[in-house]
């Protein structure tokens, strides 16, 4: 048998606990089984076997809380490599993708000047969401541009723009609605800097 301040000599050299106080606290609520205390004189005994139940749990507890934060780690580290693999593949030329989809440029247009709470700004920057998205190096205004899809990577083909989808505000829209709209905000911001500082 072991008193408590023999127990805590041990379980202080395995790093469990430095306490008397949490050992008579784990005696208290059960934790450690069979400990006697015949008088307040000589305090608490607590078996060998039942000390060393104590010691194999605390440890196995331990060991799963460090091998926890390892996996996990080691699954951020995955993401990020798979993120940064992803991105490297769909900016290439020609790019790596999973699915495609087109936005009209009529439907944009039409977005774009419900963005706006401006009403006077509504044509010019509908002029500008044209020669940006739909015009690029064209004569005319396209009637649609590509997007290609590889995981959270958005690839919009006419400008090379690419969008991490995962940093897209979560609207309760379709994806082609809200990539769109995340497009559009992109190329509002781009106008209020140009256009109106002249």
């Amino acid at each position: 048998m072991l008193t408590v301040a023999e127990a805590v000599k041990i379980l202080s050299k395995k790093n469990i606990t430095h306490s008397e106080e949490m050992v008579r606290r784990w005696i208290r609520k059960g934790k450690i089984k069979d400990a006697v205390k015949f008088s307040n004189k000589e305090g608490w005994l607590i078996p060998e076997d039942s000390l060393d139940e104590v010691i194999a749990a605390k440890t196995y507890m331990n060991s799963g809380i460090k091998s926890t934060k390892e996996y996990r780690k080691g699954y951020q580290d995955a993401l990020a490599y798979i993120k940064e693999r992803d991105y490297e593949l769909i900016k290439q030329s020609p790019p790596v993708y999973e699915k495609e989809f087109t936005i009209y440029r009529d439907d944009a247009l039409d977005l774009a000047e419900n963005m706006l709470p401006e009403e006077q700004l509504a044509n010019p920057f509908k002029k500008f969401v044209d020669d940006t998205l739909f015009r690029c190096s064209h004569a005319e205004p396209l009637s649609s541009i590509v997007v290609k899809v590889l995981n959270n990577w958005v690839l919009v083909e006419d400008t090379n723009d690419i969008y991490n989808i995962a940093k897209l505000p979560n609207l309760n829209v379709t994806f082609e609605d809200h990539l769109t709209r995340a497009l559009l905000r992109d190329q509002f911001n781009t106008f209020k800097r140009t256009s109106l500082a002249i």
